[in-house]
């Protein structure tokens, strides 16, 4: 009886705790609504490090803003995102955005003071701003899987996941978020 106690004691104090993310769906509106600031720019560095507690990787992505939809944060804005790879270690965080130099993003991002910001809804706060088919203009092309307030199913070719126009983008999520700018 204590081989099995001492067993099951050892067994319980080695298991390493589990984890898992949970993401709660947020349609565009409640994004726009509780954003800190909404910056639209271009991705200048993107670099992992350590977190204060050593004990995960998170990537800071440094962006040049060229507009913001609301709020502001300066004319160059870092945020971190976690997860990342540092070295021989890669962290996986299932749902945070990957960022690259030079894409074109908008980016909605929340902060508690003094943090670095982060963005809101991991993937669902990124939205990769495109040349149009022509190369005249630009669209925005909403994350693979779109925010909704309501589960729906996801169908193949809906006019949902289809990109769409930066100026008209950018005046919906300015209506959504009340105007701020």
């Amino acid at each position: 009886m204590r081989v099995l106690c001492a067993c099951v004691l050892s067994l319980s104090l080695g298991a390493a705790s589990a984890r898992a993310t949970v993401l709660v769906p947020a349609d565009l509106g409640e994004l726009s609504r509780e954003s800190l600031a909404i910056a639209r720019g271009r991705v200048v560095s993107v670099r992992a490090q350590w977190t204060d507690n050593h004990r995960a990787i998170e990537t800071i992505v440094s962006l040049e803003v060229e507009e913001y939809l609301k709020g502001s944060l300066g004319a160059a804005v870092e945020f971190r995102v976690p997860g990342g790879r540092l070295g021989r270690y890669r962290s996986i965080f299932v749902g945070a955005p990957e960022f690259a130099v030079d894409q074109q993003v908008v980016v909605f991002l929340g902060a508690q003071a003094p943090s670095v910001p982060h963005v809101l809804g991991l993937s669902q706060g990124v939205f990769r701003v495109v040349p149009n088919a022509g190369g005249t203009g630009w669209m925005v092309t909403p994350p693979a899987m779109m925010p909704v307030a309501t589960t729906t199913p996801v169908i193949r070719g809906a006019a949902s996941r289809h990109p769409v126009a930066l100026a008209e983008f950018e005046q919906r999520v300015r209506a959504l978020a009340g105007g701020a700018k």
